[in-house]
């Protein structure tokens, strides 16, 4: 689901016992050195921290801010060239910590690069309008046989079909739909969050994992989660295995075909705040999307838990869909500036950028892949929100789409 940052620091505030996470201890260290202006103590934590949060953006631009204040301009210009290589964008200018900096060809060099990376990329068509406003659509899910796709909705706790018309409701929010085709069946992840429009605040912390009839939306089965949080993403196995994230604390569950009880995958502390996760083609390997941390390769067989490492110039954080498509990873990246759509190759080496500055795609969420084509939602309409869950005076009503992108055989760098 999309997190705002609010409640990922929440969750990195929470102290764990002795054996808390090297991670955790030092990612807390450098927000600490970076408020008291301890650039040197800034510096060696990023650069042991560096590893753990391997592609964050956040990381790379604080060692260049520490950089700089050392008086390392080589280090320093080094960082910013690769959040330029990135494709990100930030306002160099502006800021204090480059001050030393501005007189440096290569630092001019840097913020040239970076308004470039502000410039419209699109690769995608529009595939159908949601005619309701104010959804907060948050995934989208194809019947494979009848070829009907279904959104879920934050803000209504409802599944809707995109010709306008209610598929099912929910006692709580929408945040993600896989569909077993092979037994009848729609899954839905729903939990209490404050964007509900009629929740029960009584139901925060809430949540489960709910089936519906594919034809009819009768519900068939509810299981609630094993611990308090939100159950936002999901994906679903052949045999129809849920493998499904829980955001807020941080955990991946999977619930077997048949059974009425998740087992948890991961050992507490390893994840931020996992978003999508991915199967692997064989199935042995599930790919973990941590909005912090980048991606995880998970053994489903040995319970090995790897984070998988970019080459420099490829940002991982802020990816909240996560999806394998041949030799690629498809990524729905809304924690980067800007937001866009991303395809990186599996060893992440190359990356291409398929959506990015384009009007129509506002703030996008998840995705769905159909064959060679990518439907995605565009303009979910977070961004009009803040963070109690309340419509921001003077936001007008969102409308939000589902734009497809079709996809060639190989990524495609940008020269």
């Amino acid at each position: 689901m999309t997190l705002r940052w609010s409640a990922l620091l929440f969750s990195l505030c929470l102290l764990f016992a002795a054996d808390e996470p090297r991670w955790l201890v030092l990612n807390r260290a450098s927000r600490e050195a970076l408020a008291a202006k301890d650039y040197a103590g800034l510096r060696e934590t990023l650069l042991e921290l560096k590893p753990l949060l391997p592609g964050n953006p956040r990381v790379v631009y604080n060692l260049a801010v520490a950089n700089a204040r050392l008086g390392d301009a080589g280090g320093a210009l080094a960082g910013l060239q690769d959040l330029a290589n990135m494709g990100l964008i930030y306002d160099l200018s502006s800021s204090v910590d480059f001050l030393p900096l501005r007189s440096s060809p290569g630092f001019a060099a840097i913020v040239s690069r970076m308004e470039e990376n502000k410039a419209p990329v699109s690769h995608s068509r529009p595939a159908f309008s949601l005619e309701e406003r104010d959804l907060l659509p948050e995934d989208i899910a194809c019947d494979p046989a009848t070829r009907r796709f279904f959104v879920a909705s934050v803000r209504a706790s409802k599944i809707i079909t995109v010709d306008g018309h209610d598929f099912a409701k929910t006692d709580w929010p929408v945040l993600a739909l896989r569909v077993d085709s092979g037994h009848g069946l729609l899954w839905v992840a729903s939990g209490w969050l404050a964007h509900c429009a009629r929740c029960d605040k009584a139901d925060e912390g809430k949540t489960a994992l709910i089936s519906f009839d594919l034809h009819s939306g009768a519900q068939r089965q509810k299981i609630e989660a094993p611990v308090k949080g939100l159950l936002g993403d999901m994906t679903i196995g052949r045999a129809g295995d849920i493998f499904v994230s829980e955001s807020i604390h941080g955990a991946v569950f999977r619930l077997r075909s048949g059974s009425g009880r998740m087992e948890r995958l991961d050992t507490p502390g390893e994840f931020a705040s996992p978003q999508t996760p991915a199967l692997s083609p064989d199935e042995k390997t599930l790919y973990v999307a941590d909005y912090m941390r980048g991606i995880a390769a998970l053994d489903l067989a040995t319970g090995r838990l790897s984070w998988l490492k970019p080459v420099d110039g490829i940002a991982l954080a802020g990816i909240d869909g996560l999806y394998l498509y041949r030799d690629s990873f498809l990524a729905v990246q809304n924690g980067t500036a800007p937001p866009r759509i991303m395809r990186f190759s599996l060893d992440l080496r190359q990356q291409q950028v398929l959506e990015a500055n384009t009007p129509e795609l506002g703030e996008p969420t998840h995705g769905t892949l159909v064959g060679n084509t990518f439907y995605y939602i565009a303009n979910s309409g977070w961004p009009e929100y803040d963070d109690e869950g309340k419509k921001k005076p003077g936001s007008p009503p969102v409308q939000s789409s589902i734009r497809q992108i079709v996809l060639r055989n190989r990524v495609e760098p940008r020269r």
